[in-house]
């Protein structure tokens, strides 16, 4: 073909399209469905005849996987949606008989367009329902929403790579599977809507917030399947004007979205008063949906809606005056035969239970974090310190979680708190700064040292740096230390942090004696953990375990427990059997006078259970092994072991003791066993 003769058809081709926008008015009202749209995609076409006429555009031809593949697709698109990629994917539909967009006229192979109408929405919607298997089912959709998003993407994506590396499937030729898998949309049946309900979802949404679901729209089709063409809604200032601060839809939403199954399927442009069809009413349409609505097959639509960053009026719950309501005021749907049925929801389904009504709020105004306790918190145990002046190693002390709420904004740390507890059973003149030497908190991977806080520093107790530890019969004192986080660190919405609390300790030194014990708790609401609207939003509390310190640390193992009972069942004898072992220091626990009684402050720890306790009596024998007993102290040396015998006796004096009893084994030279006896069951 010649130039001249290339650019007259073109000519005649946009003379065609020109004719076609001019009859489209001439048609009958009934017909006008989505002409707009039709018009827009019109108007697409001819723009590109002339930027082709022009020089403008590339002036190959045709569609068909063949000349566009490969290609990429790197947006989601969706009705209005315009661009190069919207005319990559009409080449690609085009290239698939059963994808065609139009068979002739604007979206056609070789005709295709810049604008996603409703004639694209179709073909993806074909497409979709082609490759259900990968592209609805894993998403758990039954039905195709027409909307290329990231399922549908991914399979255009691979089918253009593979239709450019692998040979052509001829028109006919699909396999057996992709047949078993694959076949048209196809619409049965004299299908009405019977069902369309409207439910409240979330009461409140922040200023700023995205894609919030407020409400929930299920649809069902009887006596046939139906397609939903397109829903109307109002969305309106739930005070009528008297007491919202601000009463235009377009000065507070930015976008209304519907929603499928996680897959955005429509959205509307909230922002802009044009797009209203009634700005006075609020009222908005949602067009060239194409939803399949199987027969007898209930239908969830999520209304969503994005909300402007600053709202006047928005405050606190109970107080704010940016009060919203939304609702269908009429739906449009075609069954097989192609015929359309507008209802208004009024006539149709009544009031629908009212609007759903919902409020704009202050941004930050849920901003809350809570400290919970952690599976991962260590167990009581002994942490072995030096006997002279070396610092002990590194421990883990404590792990609690912190959990920021699902609908708090961003928290920022800025200065946290961590009270320690130290209890000896003599004095400690320097108090808690002879006993820790360094105290660390992580969270997220952050961590810093704290800092003994002063006199007059915090306001929760008593605070002293020293904090001594009374001579007479020692005691227990608390101290906070303070770890400047510098708001340098950010905790996300919706999440969990796990929070690790280290500790090394100072050698005994002749400061501290074995047996002192060491506990931790995180007091939340003195944090200072900032939201968008307030300080100190943190709550709860958790304490670790209590830790004993001790400068040699035994290996205990071997333990059972065996319950005997005399002859006539008066009395009878619970015995646990165990090994210590002194692996790199000399073991000693102390037991005076070789016995030991329950709820003694022994190294041998035990608790009795039962009727009446006191009727107890307990003795503590070696049976194996090396082990030297010298004023009521067990020395085990270094490299030696000793198996020893733990008997609790009870004896019955009258009816009044019958019962079961039991031991449990709590601790052995501070390291905790806490093991429960088999019963006693003793009668009189």
């Amino acid at each position: 073909m010649t130039t001249t003769k290339d650019i007259s058809a073109k000519f005649a081709v946009a003379a065609v399209a020109v004719a076609m926008i001019f009859s489209a008015y001439a048609t009958p009202a009934a017909a006008q469905t989505d002409l707009q749209a039709q018009i827009t995609a019109l108007l697409a076409q001819i723009q590109m005849l002339e930027a082709q006429l022009t020089g403008e555009a590339d002036v190959t031809a045709p569609a068909g996987a063949p000349a566009l593949c490969p290609y990429t697709w790197t947006r989601d698109l969706t009705m209005g949606s315009e661009g190069a990629d919207v005319m990559k994917l009409q080449q690609f539909l085009n290239s698939y008989p059963d994808l065609r967009v139009a068979a002739t006229g604007a979206g056609s192979a070789g005709m295709e367009t810049m604008f996603f109408g409703p004639a694209t929405a179709a073909a993806v919607s074909k497409m979709q329902v082609m490759f259900r298997a990968e592209v609805l089912t894993p998403n758990g959709l039954v039905n195709p929403t027409g909307y290329f998003g990231p399922s549908s993407r991914s399979k255009a994506n691979d089918l253009c790579i593979a239709d450019a590396t692998t040979e052509e499937v001829e028109e006919g030729e699909a396999t057996e599977e992709e047949e078993e898998e694959t076949g048209p949309m196809t619409l049965r049946g004299e299908g009405v809507l019977a069902t369309l309900e409207l439910d409240d979802e979330e009461d409140e949404v922040q200023e700023g917030a995205e894609d919030i679901v407020v409400a929930t729209l299920t649809l069902e089709a009887e006596d046939g399947d139906i397609e939903l063409s397109r829903v109307t809604m109002t969305l309106d200032d739930a005070n009528n004007g008297t007491d919202n601060e601000e009463s235009d839809p377009w000065d507070v939403f930015e976008e209304v979205s519907l929603w499928i199954d996680g897959d955005k399927v429509a959205s509307f442009e909230a922002d802009d008063e044009d797009n209203y069809l009634d700005e006075d009413s609020g009222e908005f349409r949602f067009s060239g949906l194409d939803l399949f609505l199987g027969e007898d097959e209930e239908v969830e639509i999520l209304v969503a809606v994005s909300v402007v960053n600053s709202v006047d009026g928005a405050g606190q719950p109970s107080a704010t005056t940016a009060d919203w309501d939304i609702s269908p005021t009429s739906v449009r749907y075609f069954d097989a035969d192609g015929v359309a049925t507008t209802e208004t929801v009024a006539d149709s389904f009544g009031d629908l239970g009212n609007d759903v009504e919902f409020d704009i709020v202050e941004e930050g105004f849920d901003d809350e974090a809570e400290i919970e306790s952690s599976s991962n918190d260590p167990e009581s145990t002994t942490l072995k310190v030096d006997i002279g002046n070396d610092e002990s190693d590194e421990f883990v002390t404590h792990v609690f979680e912190i959990e920021v709420g699902e609908d708090s904004s961003d928290l920022i740390v800025d200065d946290v708190w961590y009270a320690v507890t130290v209890t000896s059973a003599a004095d400690i003149t320097d108090g808690q700064q002879d006993v820790i030497a360094e105290i660390t908190m992580t969270i997220d991977g952050m961590t810093v040292e704290g800092d003994a806080v002063r006199t007059g520093e915090l306001n929760v107790g008593p605070d002293l740096e020293g904090a001594i530890i009374n001579a007479a019969g020692g005691g227990t004192t608390t101290v906070h230390y303070v770890f400047e986080f510098d708001e340098d660190l950010v905790l996300e919405a919706d999440e969990t942090y796990e929070v690790e609390v280290s500790m090394v300790f100072e050698g005994q030194d002749g400061n501290y004696a074995n047996g002192v014990l060491v506990q931790g708790t995180a007091p939340g609401t003195i944090w200072q953990v900032e939201g968008l609207d307030s300080n100190n939003v943190l709550t709860g509390a958790d304490s670790s375990q209590e830790h004993t310190l001790a400068n040699s640390v035994p290996i205990i193992s071997g333990v059972s427990d065996e319950v005997t009972a005399d002859d006539p069942n008066n009395s009878g004898t619970i015995s646990w059997e165990f090994n210590v072992e002194a692996d790199d220091e000399d073991v000693t626990f102390a037991v005076a006078n070789n016995a030991v009684v329950n709820g003694s402050t022994d190294d041998v720890e035990f608790t009795v259970t039962g009727t009446d306790t006191g009727i107890a009596t307990a003795t503590l024998t070696l049976i194996d092994g090396d082990a030297d007993f010298a004023a009521g102290v067990w020395t085990i040396n270094d490299g030696d072991d000793a198996t020893f015998a733990l008997d609790v006796t009870f004896t019955t004096v009258d009816a009044g003791d019958n019962g079961t009893y039991r031991v449990n084994l709590d601790r052995i030279g501070g390291v905790e066993v806490d093991e429960n006896s088999g019963g006693l069951s003793l009668s009189n």
